[in-house]
């Protein structure tokens, strides 16, 4: 990734999913898995200076990123255009990834629980502009915290500070009756409290702020933040690989891939249930396929056109509309640079064991997303801008991407 897509991919919302549980230490660590492999899946790349396919770029940015494995699709109103994925499910296991794989998206998951509260403004069970003091009645909230609106919230301008305590990362109450019953209790406990920061004129990105926003509308509704999102965004876009978590991947067959660390520069595979704590489930803890990710931007992309069918016109430009630091309701936008020459929508996540990134660019109707199931977040949103700026760029006249000069990959160091 240039220097350039870099300076306008904003460090603060790199890899912003909150805390992750320390991932529990596989010994004995075997030599030969923790190794990292020479592209053992590597697809056909082609020779320095031909043209190159995103196939061939995939390969080599996962093989310089030292990545585990890495996935790309590219979607143009509404069609696959071109998709691939390189590598392994479990470092040093044998088995490649595949196209309809699962990654965890982490804080991707702040839009999807901003277009749900969306749906909720839409059919008029609540505003952007209703309050903390209106969603919870009869609490104890600190005077600074009730006329905190939803928009500020998902605007990371409410006052919230970036996360809850740490060793909240460690409490893991079961998704349903338990983790919402907790995170109401410590979404309370926090609002009896002075914000940490000024409301309304400072932004702070904050897991606790979506969080907040999860626990007001489960409020309103009577109903539990992921049956809502269940309700008014998986099931609406038909988004069937979609759910909560790891993907599941219990044992050796690996029917899904696993989340990564390092240690000491060894890769570790991580069980498939460690994650962020279900409490700030809003805020990040969704997955899906490459393909249902793209579905959802580019509902997305056509309700900026002007042509969405989940919302109406007027909630999805609220929902695109920037407030502090050019971030809008669960996206950031980034305006047109000499890497990528067109306006573009964009949000990564991570929860320290998984990378995703998803764009949509509305002049060009393109929609890119990048996964692996790493948490190197440097290697992997390097590649991840690399493949947007190939999307965008090679992008012709008649939808499908043109050939890009790429290099062989290089193997080892």
């Amino acid at each position: 990734m240039s220097s350039k897509v870099k300076s306008q991919a904003p460090g603060r919302f790199r890899a912003l999913c909150g805390r992750a549980r320390q991932c529990r230490l596989l010994l004995p660590i075997i030599l030969l898995s923790a190794l990292f492999p020479d592209s053992i899946f590597a697809q056909d790349a082609a020779d320095s200076g031909s043209e190159c396919q995103l196939k061939d770029l995939v390969a080599k940015l996962r093989v310089d990123g030292k990545l585990v494995g890495l996935g790309a699709m590219i979607m143009v109103d509404g069609q696959v255009v071109d998709s691939s994925v390189d590598g392994e499910r479990k470092v040093g296991s044998g088995v490649p990834l595949a196209i309809g794989d699962r990654f965890h998206l982490g804080s991707i998951t702040k839009s999807m629980t901003a277009t749900m509260i969306g749906r909720l403004v839409d059919s008029g069970r609540m505003t952007f502009a209703d309050t903390i003091a209106e969603c919870f009645p009869g609490e104890n909230i600190h005077e600074a915290w009730k006329a905190v609106t939803f928009r500020q919230l998902l605007t990371h301008t409410s006052g919230a500070s970036a996360n809850f305590p740490i060793m909240l990362s460690f409490s893991r109450p079961e998704l349903g009756e338990q983790s919402t019953k907790a995170q109401r209790k410590q979404v309370l406990l926090l609002l009896a409290k002075q914000p940490e920061h000024a409301v309304g004129t400072e932004h702070v990105y904050s897991n606790l702020g979506y969080t907040i926003a999860g626990a007001m509308a489960e409020e309103v509704t009577g109903k539990h933040w992921e049956e809502l999102i269940k309700d008014e965004v998986f099931q609406p876009l038909h988004l069937n690989t979609a759910g909560f978590g790891p993907p599941s991947s219990p044992d050796d067959s690996l029917p899904e891939p696993r989340g990564h660390t390092s240690l000491f520069g060894w890769k570790l595979a991580i069980e498939d249930t460690d994650d962020n704590t279900f409490i700030i489930g809003p805020a990040g803890i969704v997955h899906m396929s490459l393909n249902d990710l793209c579905v959802y931007a580019t509902e997305h992309m056509r309700g900026e056109l002007g042509e969405g069918k989940l919302l109406s016109d007027d909630i999805f430009r609220q929902l695109h509309l920037p407030a502090l630091e050019n971030y809008a309701c669960g996206w950031a936008l980034q305006e047109p640079s000499d890497e990528i020459p067109h306006q573009l929508y964009w949000h990564n996540g991570s929860n320290k064991m998984w990378y995703a990134l998803v764009v949509f660019i509305p002049e060009i109707k393109t929609v890119v997303a990048v996964t692996s199931n790493e948490g190197n977040v440097p290697a992997a949103e390097t590649a991840a801008w690399e493949i947007v700026s190939f999307a965008a760029g090679q992008q012709s006249d008649n939808g499908k991407p043109e050939a890009h000069p790429c290099v062989q990959p290089e193997l080892g160091e």
